[in-house]
Formats: structure tokens, sequence, C-alpha cells
């Protein structure tokens, strides 16, 4: 159990809600699109985490990824597609319940993820109630995950030290991220990596269902 924790920030994808199907057919609706293979659910699995520049640049053939305004067009085009999918999204089952439990036991909770940032509010207020999450923050112009400075801009905004956070995700770049920041990892198996790299990533906490982050989590303390 962690007591110096008071703050909790929350990876999105993979770890709050399964959005694996529609950035699967938002994928796919843009490779035929642009006129290249389609991509397996497992292969989208595996490009998802560094956010949506590097997703469009490890879903096209080689000789495409390397062209900067080649990527930026189909980038624009995902973008599209997937703002046609991107609501039908659901939280995975027991998080409601742990995300209630944790600000009823008084921490402070935050979303911060490669997602774009107009994905990621539009997602916080249909999955969560109001007050539930203080700040939530996508990919705008700030360095993507796992580069600190964003995890740090929310803890300053919540009036906290690094030291007084707790870092929640499914995936190698949100363990490192965490560490890169000075805060507690924990490293959540339900998502799209497996326990294994999480551990190697420097989880200081490994979880396999939401409800283990309130036993690890037991209240604020002043």
């Amino acid at each position: 159990m962690n007591r110096k924790a008071r703050v909790i920030i929350f990876d999105f994808d993979g770890t709050l809600a399964d959005t694996l199907d529609s950035i699967h057919i938002a994928v796919n609706s843009t490779l035929r699109r642009f006129g290249h293979p389609e991509k397996s659910r497992d292969e989208v699995r595996r490009a998802i985490g560094n956010g949506v520049l590097k997703l469009i640049a490890r879903i096209l053939p080689e000789d495409r990824a390397g062209d900067p305004a080649y990527v930026k067009e189909v980038l624009d085009y995902y973008n599209n597609e997937y703002a046609r999918t991107f609501l039908e999204t659901d939280c995975y089952p027991g998080i409601q319940e742990a995300i209630t439990g944790l600000v009823n036991r008084g921490y402070r909770l935050a979303i911060l993820s490669n997602k774009p940032d107009q994905f990621i509010r539009k997602l916080t207020e249909l999955l969560f109630r109001e007050g539930e999450i203080s700040l939530a923050s996508g990919q705008s112009n700030l360095p993507v995950k796992p580069n600190p400075v964003s995890a740090l801009m929310i803890a300053s905004k919540l009036g906290v030290t690094a030291s007084e956070c707790a870092f929640v995700g499914d995936s190698d770049i949100d363990m490192l991220t965490g560490r890169n920041a000075g805060m507690l990892t924990v490293g959540c198996t339900w998502g799209y990596r497996e326990a294994e790299l999480l551990r190697r990533a420097g989880a200081d906490f490994v979880v396999d269902k939401p409800s283990e982050l309130l036993e690890l989590f037991p209240g604020v303390t002043e």
C-alpha cells in the first residue's frame, strides 16, 4: 500500500478504457483509403502507445513511413475517421467503481494520454461523473510520453510534488513516464501490454484488476 500519494494520474487507452476496436476501425478505413493492406487487431494493439503520429508511422509500409508530408496527409485522414468512431468506447469492467472509490478516499485523479486532446476531453466527459477527474490532458503542443513534462505540469496544477503522485498505465511508455517524472508507477495488466514488460520498464507495482487499486491506495493521509 502507498500512503504518500495524493494525486493519481491515469493513462487512458488500455488503462481506463478499451479503445482498441474504435482505433482498429479507423486505422483500416484509413489504410483502405490510401491503398495499403489492412492490419489485424493485434497489429494495431502493438502500434498503440506513443501517440497518433507514431501510430500512423507504424501502420504504413516502411517506404512511405519516412515521408513526413505523406504521413501528415494520412494522419489528417485518420483523425477524421477516428472522430466518427471514438465515442464508441467503454470503461473496462471495474474501472468506474475503482475511480469512485479512490475519489471517496480523498485522492485527486487526472488523465494523461498521448491521444489528441480534443478526444480525451470528450471521452472524459462521456465516461466519468462530473468532478471525478480533476484534470484531463491529451496530446497538444507538449512533448508526448514518456517525456515527463506533461505529468509534472499536472502535478503542479494540482498543487502537489511529483513524489506525491502515482502514475497508472498499461504500457512501458507509461512506466517510463512515471519514472522520468519521479512518481510511483503502477502497471495494469488488463490493457495492451504484458506484466513482464511493465516490470522491465520499472513498475513499482503491477495490478491485475481495477479493484486492486483500492488495496494499493487505502486513503490520503494528512
